[in-house]
C-alpha cells in the first residue's frame, strides 16, 4: 500500500484544505481592490482640490495614460522621423541635395536670429524711422524755401537785366570803354614793362615758391611817361566830349566835335599800338649786356606792357566805332509809307495822254508830282514850260 495515497479517511482534511485556500484568494483579491479604490480616490480628491471647488474634474474624460513600454516606442518613432534619410542618387545629386539642405537649414537659422533682433530692437528703429521722417520732411521745407529764394532772384535779376537795357545803350557801352582804356593807359605808365631774370631754368616747377632773381627791371618812367600820360588825359577829354555830344541836351553844342573826337581816340590808340609794339617790346626783350655777364638770362615782360598794349587796343576799336555811329540829333526818322491809291494817283499823273504836249511830259518827270491843268490853249504852266 502506498502511503502517500490518500486514503478513504482523509476527505474531510482535504475539503477544508480546499477552502481555506479559496478564502485566502478571496480576501487577497479584496484587499487589492480596496487599495486601489482608496489610492484613486485620493488622487482624485487632490486634483479636486488643486482645481478649486466648482471646477469639474476632468480626469475620468481624459484617455488613460501611456505605458512605460508605449512612451519607450513613441521616443523611438519620433527620434526615427527626425533621423535625415539616406540620399540616393548620383554623387553630384548627393551633394547637390545635401548642399540645398545646409543652406536651407542655415537660411532658416539666420533669418530666425535676424527677427529676433529686429523684434529686440523695434524700439530703436522706430525711433530712427520717426527721425527720418522728420529729417525728409525737413529737407522738403528747405528745398521748397530756396525754390522761392532763386524764383525771386531770377525775377529780380530779370528786371535788373531789362532796366539796365533801357539804360545801357551801345553807344554808351563804347564811351565807357573808351574811358576805361584812357585810364588804364595812364596807369600803364607806372607799372613796369619787363624785367631780366638770371637762372631760371634751376627754378623750374617751383615759381609759385620761389622766382629767379632780376638784375635789371624796364620802367617807361625814362622813355615816354611825360608823353603818354598827358596823350592819356587827352583821351579822357575826348571821351568826355562824345559823352556830351551823345546827350540829347547838349548835342547840338557838341555834335561838331564829336567826330573829331572820335578821330582823336582813333589816333591816340594807333600811337600807343606803335610805342608798345615798336619800342617797349624790343627795350623789354633786349638781353645783350646781361648774356656778357650772366648766363640762363631770360626776359620777362611785366603788367606794365600788357596794360599799355590792351589800352591801345581798345582805344582804336572803340575809337572807329564811335566814329560811325550817327549822332543823337542825326538819328533817321522812318520814313512814312504812301498809301497804294496815292502811289497809283501819282502814275497816271506822270502818264501822259496821247495829245499832250513834250514839255508837259519833261515837267511832269522832272518835279515827280502831276502838274495842275493848264489853260484852255491846252500848254502847261509856266514852271514846265521853263523846265
Amino acid at each position: 500500500m502506498d502511503p502517500d495515497k490518500p486514503t478513504r479517511d482523509d476527505p474531510a482534511d482535504a475539503s477544508a484544505e480546499r477552502d481555506t485556500g479559496a478564502r485566502r484568494r478571496a480576501d487577497g483579491l479584496t484587499a487589492k481592490d480596496s487599495a486601489e479604490k482608496d489610492k484613486t480616490g485620493s488622487v482624485k480628491a487632490t486634483k479636486a482640490g488643486a482645481a478649486g471647488p466648482g471646477k469639474p474634474d476632468s480626469t475620468d474624460s481624459r484617455r488613460p495614460g501611456l505605458t512605460e513600454k508605449q512612451r519607450i516606442e513613441a521616443r523611438r518613432a519620433r527620434q526615427s522621423r527626425r533621423r535625415r534619410k539616406p540620399v540616393e542618387g548620383n554623387p553630384l545629386s548627393k551633394g547637390l541635395r545635401a548642399t540645398g539642405q545646409e543652406i536651407r537649414r542655415t537660411a532658416s537659422f539666420l533669418g530666425n536670429a535676424v527677427i529676433a533682433a529686429l523684434a529686440a530692437l523695434g524700439p530703436a528703429f522706430s525711433a530712427v524711422g520717426m527721425g527720418l521722417v522728420w529729417l525728409i520732411e525737413q529737407v522738403g521745407k528747405g528745398l521748397k524755401a530756396a525754390h522761392r529764394l532763386a524764383r525771386r532772384a531770377l525775377a529780380g535779376l530779370g528786371r535788373a537785366v531789362v532796366a539796365l537795357d533801357r539804360v545801357i545803350t551801345p553807344g554808351r557801352a563804347l564811351i565807357l570803354i573808351a574811358a576805361l582804356a584812357a585810364i588804364l593807359l595812364g596807369v600803364s605808365q607806372f607799372k613796369g614793362l619787363g624785367q631780366i631774370e638770371i637762372g631760371q631754368s634751376g627754378y623750374a616747377g617751383f615759381e609759385d615758391l620761389a622766382r629767379a632773381p632780376a638784375i635789371d627791371h624796364t620802367t617807361p618812367a625814362g622813355v615816354h611817361t611825360k608823353i603818354l600820360v598827358p596823350i592819356a588825359a587827352v583821351a579822357f577829354a575826348a571821351v568826355i566830349v562824345i559823352l556830351l555830344g551823345s546827350i540829347a541836351s547838349t548835342a547840338k553844342r557838341f555834335s561838331s566835335l564829336r567826330r573829331l573826337a572820335a578821330m582823336v581816340l582813333v589816333a591816340i590808340g594807333i600811337l600807343t599800338l606803335v610805342v608798345a609794339l615798336l619800342i617797349d617790346l624790343p627795350d623789354a626783350k633786349d638781353t645783350t649786356e646781361a648774356s656778357l655777364a650772366y648766363s640762363g638770362v631770360v626776359a620777362v615782360l611785366l603788367s606794365g606792357f600788357w596794360l599799355e598794349l590792351a589800352a591801345g587796343a581798345a582805344l582804336t576799336v572803340s575809337g572807329i566805332a564811335l566814329l560811325f555811329q550817327p549822332a543823337a540829333n542825326r538819328a533817321r526818322e522812318p520814313r512814312p509809307e504812301r498809301s497804294k491809291s496815292s502811289r497809283e494817283g501819282s502814275r497816271a499823273d506822270d502818264s501822259p495822254g496821247p495829245g499832250a504836249p513834250a514839255g508837259r511830259v519833261s515837267a511832269t518827270r522832272s518835279t515827280g508830282r502831276g502838274a495842275p491843268p493848264g489853260p484852255a490853249t491846252g500848254h502847261g504852266p509856266a514852271t514846265g514850260s521853263r523846265a
